[in-house]
């Protein structure tokens, strides 16, 4: 992984950085602090703010056209009248600020700096170097400051701005004084030459470096009129050479003060969906008085990209926005740092994987696609925690394994049409798969089945190898049946497979079925459409006709790709964001959810909301308990049997264990916290019969025996007493670490 790949994820993004009235000015002012601390009635904080970012403010503010007026986005995007900057600028240089005057004494630094025209800008750069502690000697062919702005009927108010802002400083000027030469200030270790649009440039301007001021003489800098500059362009612009030569004096290089600050970027937009229109605060006279330009500040709308924000409660439990992400990315890849001391290892496998931040970007910042590197990267480097998904791996295993099926249709070699259930529908019910493939037989004129995963839990999981080489599974697979069309039943499959299988035609299930009348479990249910099919507009309308053909009548409700929480395999990375996104989806409405995603309808009963599968209102069924663990495995199997002993008159024996005929006791309490924890009972039996075998464990004081088992990336611990031929379970826990036993290297 390189920093080039990382970045490209967040290039887009502006989220955190200045707004565009910000962008638009010549002087970088950070507008909305200031009109935040002018809606406050904060006006000596506001005025404090401008006098350190404007060089002379009252020149500045009866000179400067506006521009960030031009790029507020209440005009730009709403298509309002501006926040009246300018107005509200005259109320906070009314409140003025404290007279100029040295924070400390320290002695003036050696290199000496000369400044040629005491025009706007040759005073703007003296004003910089001269608070730097140069050494700084202006130059002035005219009686005075002010250059062309000597003529300007507000001249008085501009002498005082510069007297005022020159108070502190000891700087030299020298009036009526001709440069005729540079050799007349070979003295000096900097120059700055801003003699005015009629002055002398030396034969420098040719070479001129617009962005750093800079010549092909080292030592001299051009700005000013003389460059071309009106008199605000030409203030800011000085204020820039200065640092550059401030860089030169001390580096030698004035390169190290170039700054990426792209004007154009004034034309970026955040997006205000829910804004409420404000009318402009007109001034009952010919200015504001502070009541009125408090309340025109407060027309300001803070202007911040944050729709990924907003979106997504990774985000806004880590308040990270994507920059600083995609340098924590970079920073683990970089530094191959240990899991413990990774920077975002939690953060990492938090995401669920959705893609909604990237669906309300409109610049295409993709932090699903960055945490997905991000995790391939970690597996490959081995700095990742396996615990986080080993069990979903496991699962996969048993899908691709003992519960796979693939054949054509009943009496054919080849088929057009496949049914690919996923690994998750028949879990959660065998009769979905049964029904749904019966339905396919009389419907398509006969279908082939394809029982597996579409190998999303490894995607998830940054296991890029085992990922591929389950997708070459599946390509040969469905190219052994004849190559049909497959009938998914799971958004994640489809997306899975449309994204990395494409050759693969795909249609959906719900788009084949049809309504089956009968008495409706309740009167009215709001559809959650997973986030995987946020954007399958024909199978969200495919559902909603079997709802409403089934007797349902569809609330107002927008599940608006949400995610319900289950993806990623973010419930043992981060099991308090997994409860609170869970909790946010149950409280989004007051009605029972319709599913059409067995992983959505799962974590949701599971939390106590009501929740139907539009399958069950197909073939009429109750939804019934959720099954365990081992059950949904369990399940897999009762599917591909039935299939395999109904359509193709073949036996299928499922593999049995030692341990699965152990006869257990389990509390409710305790099958509960196993569900939680993603701990099968099947793990829990094998723990048992191999402390039986090995007779390993130890008896504790209650009298119970507690033993343990390490597997590949857990470790059970299970505390049992025998009573004859039942195991009476006590307690079961697990860490997911590895207990390196005596002698072990």
């Amino acid at each position: 992984m390189t920093r080039e790949e990382v970045f490209a994820y967040t290039a887009g993004c502006y989220s955190g950085e200045p707004a565009s009235c910000t962008f638009a000015c010549p002087f970088r002012v950070d507008l909305r602090s200031v009109l935040k601390k002018a809606g406050r009635g904060r006006w000596n904080a506001a005025a404090k703010e401008l006098s350190a970012a404007l060089p002379f403010p009252a020149v500045v503010h009866a000179l400067c056209p506006r521009p960030c007026e031009g790029a507020c986005q209440r005009r730009t995007v709403l298509g309002e009248e501006p926040v009246a900057i300018g107005l509200i600028e005259a109320v906070c240089l009314r409140a003025g600020v404290k007279k100029e005057r040295a924070a400390y004494t320290l002695p003036p630094l050696p290199q000496r700096a000369a400044v040629v025209g005491a025009g706007p800008a040759g005073l703007a750069c003296a004003l910089a170097l001269g608070r730097k502690r140069y050494a700084v000697t202006v130059f002035e062919r005219a009686e005075g400051w002010g250059g062309s702005l000597r003529a300007h009927p507000q001249f008085a108010a501009f002498d005082a701005d510069f007297t005022q802002r020159f108070s502190s400083l000891e700087i030299n000027f020298q009036y009526t004084t001709t440069v005729a030469s540079l050799d007349e200030l070979a003295e000096y270790d900097a120059i700055f030459l801003a003699s005015g649009a009629d002055g002398a440039d030396f034969g420098l301007l040719a070479g001129w470096n617009a962005d750093l001021g800079s010549t092909a003489d080292p030592r001299v800098f051009l700005g000013g009129g003389l460059a071309g500059f009106s008199a605000v362009e030409g203030m800011a612009h000085a204020l820039q050479a200065a640092r550059a030569m401030e860089s030169y004096l001390q580096s030698g290089n004035p390169a190290y003060a170039g700054e990426d600050w792209d004007r154009s970027k004034c034309t970026r937009y955040a997006p205000h969906p829910d804004e409420p229109p404000l009318p402009h605060v007109v001034p009952a006279g010919e200015a504001y008085t502070e009541e009125e330009a408090q309340a025109e500040a407060g027309r300001c709308m803070q202007c911040d990209c944050e729709a990924c924000m907003g979106a997504c409660e990774l985000l806004q439990t880590y308040k990270k926005k994507p920059p600083r992400i995609a340098i924590d990315v970079a920073q683990d890849g970089q530094t191959r740092n240990s899991v413990s001391s990774a920077c975002i290892t939690r953060q990492t496998w938090s995401c669920s994987q959705c893609g909604r931040c990237a669906a309300q970007c409109g610049e295409g910042v993709d932090l699903q696609g960055l945490f997905a590197l991000s995790r391939r990267d970690r597996v490959a480097g081995g700095a990742y925690p396996p615990a986080f998904h080993g069990y979903r791996l496991q699962e996969l295993a048993h899908a691709a394994g003992p519960a796979s099926l693939v054949k054509p249709a009943p009496g054919r070699t080849e088929c057009r049409y496949a049914f690919f259930p996923g690994c998750r529908l028949g879990g959660a019910n065998p009769a979905y798969v049964e029904r749904s493939f019966a339905v396919l037989q009389e419907t398509l004129g006969g279908a082939g089945i394809l029982l597996n995963c579409c190998g999303v839990p490894a995607l998830w999981a940054g296991e890029e190898a085992r990922f591929q080489a389950h997708l070459e599974r599946l390509r040969a697979d469905w190219a052994s049946i004849g190559r049909p069309t497959l009938v998914y039943a799971c958004a994640a499959c489809r997306r899975t497979l449309a994204r990395f299988l494409p050759e693969i035609p795909l249609i959906s299930l719900y788009e084949l079925l049809a309504p089956a009348a009968g008495a409706p479990p309740f009167p009215e249910l709001a559809v959650f459409d997973p986030c995987a099919g946020a954007d399958l507009g024909e199978v969200k309308a495919a559902v909603r006709w079997l709802a409403a053909g089934s007797g349902i009548k569809p609330a107002d409700y927008d599940s608006d790709g949400k995610c319900c929480g289950f993806g990623g395999h973010m419930e043992l990375a981060n099991p308090a964001l997994y409860d609170a996104i869970a909790a946010h989806r149950c409280a989004g409405t007051e009605h029972p959810f319709l599913v059409w995603c067995v992983n959505c309808g799962e974590v949701f009963r599971a939390r106590g909301k009501d929740c139907v599968h539009i399958l069950d209102l197909v073939f009429g069924l109750s939804p019934g308990a959720l099954p365990t663990l081992d059950e949904k495995k369990t399940n897999h199997l009762k599917a591909k049997e039935a299939l395999l002993r109904m359509y193709w008159q073949e036996d299928f024996t499922a593999p049995q264990n030692p341990w699965d005929a152990l006869e257990v006791a389990l509390p409710p309490e305790v099958q509960e916290k196993m569900e939680r924890r993603l701990i099968p009972l099947s793990d829990v039996k094998e723990t048992i019969w191999r402390n039986e075998e090995a007779g390993e464990g130890f008896v504790n004081e209650a009298g119970d025996v507690v033993c343990r088992m390490a597997g590949p990336y857990l470790t059970c611990w299970v505390s049992y007493r025998r009573d004859g031929a039942i195991f009476r379970i006590a307690d079961v826990y697990a860490h997911r670490m590895h207990i390196r036993e005596d002698g072990e290297g």
